[in-house]
């Protein structure tokens, strides 16, 4: 209860790749005539090429919104397109896409202290993560995995239940969407890092960085400090962590008890 908590995003974050993104791009643009078809699909060649066209697409969040806020603009019922989503994460989970992980998160997460606290929490569907952090070789590495999360407004729960007696101060939440991974953290005082994929920096986030993998250092410093302050309190009320010092041993990801039936 004396340690701290990273909580990561997953898309973007811990799982990198798109190509499974233009396969969902052209699910939806199927259900379009021929010059719609390729103007939807061009469109959204153009925001994963970091060139976006269309005004929908200028500030999408990835290239899964961009598909999102595409069929928005061309008139695709928002029923299709998520059918599309679903079935395509699917595919995702079935191994049909090219995923990977950024190089050194799973050297991170097995050097964390043994007593901080894992998270991931997305919106992707719950049931398609396990095999794909399989592929990624980050199973078991954390100690909550949560889907369907709902976010940006189901994270304030997630938070309030991962901090239980902490405080605020004791976690930071990883992500590459401010409004999702990150806003929500910052109204409750934890620390963010913001992995900003497209030069749009958030001034709010504690530290930014290009990449997930710039951001180590900041995470070692943060978890190593965090975990001191926690200790030297817990010691001051008599409640001394004995994991503070241990090294991390991975266990089998766990839904988060509240909301393991999260929609």
């Amino acid at each position: 209860m004396n340690d701290a908590i990273l909580l990561f995003d997953y898309d973007g974050t811990v799982r990198l790749g798109s190509e499974h993104a233009t396969h969902y791009a052209r699910q939806v643009a199927a259900h379009l005539d021929a010059d719609g078809e390729r103007a939807f699909l061009a469109a959204h060649a153009a925001f994963v090429a970091g060139k976006p066209t269309t005004a929908s697409t200028f500030d999408a969040y990835d290239a899964d919104n961009a598909v999102r806020r595409l069929a928005g603009e061309f008139g695709v019922p928002d029923a299709i397109r998520h059918e599309a989503y679903v079935e395509t994460r699917k595919r995702m989970a079935a191994g049909e896409f090219d995923v990977w992980a950024p190089k050194g998160l799973r050297e991170l997460l097995w050097s964390l202290p043994r007593g901080v606290e894992v998270a991931l929490v997305t919106n992707a569907p719950a049931a398609t993560l396990e095999p794909v952090l399989e592929r990624l070789e980050l199973d078991g590495l954390f100690d909550h995995v949560i889907g369907d999360a709902g976010k940006p407004d189901g994270l304030d729960a997630i938070i309030d239940e991962l901090l239980e007696e902490r405080p605020a101060e004791a976690l930071l939440s990883i992500g590459d969407i401010p409004r999702n991974d990150l806003a929500p953290a910052v109204e409750r005082g934890c620390a963010t890092a913001y992995i900003d994929h497209y030069g749009r920096p958030w001034p709010e986030a504690t530290v930014s960085g290009a990449s997930l993998e710039e951001l180590y250092p900041f995470i070692h410093r943060w978890v190593n400090s965090t975990d001191l302050r926690l200790a030297s309190a817990a010691k001051k009320a008599g409640s001394w962590p004995a994991s503070v010092a241990e090294r991390r041993e991975p266990s089998m990801s766990q839904p988060h008890p509240m909301l393991e039936n999260a929609p």
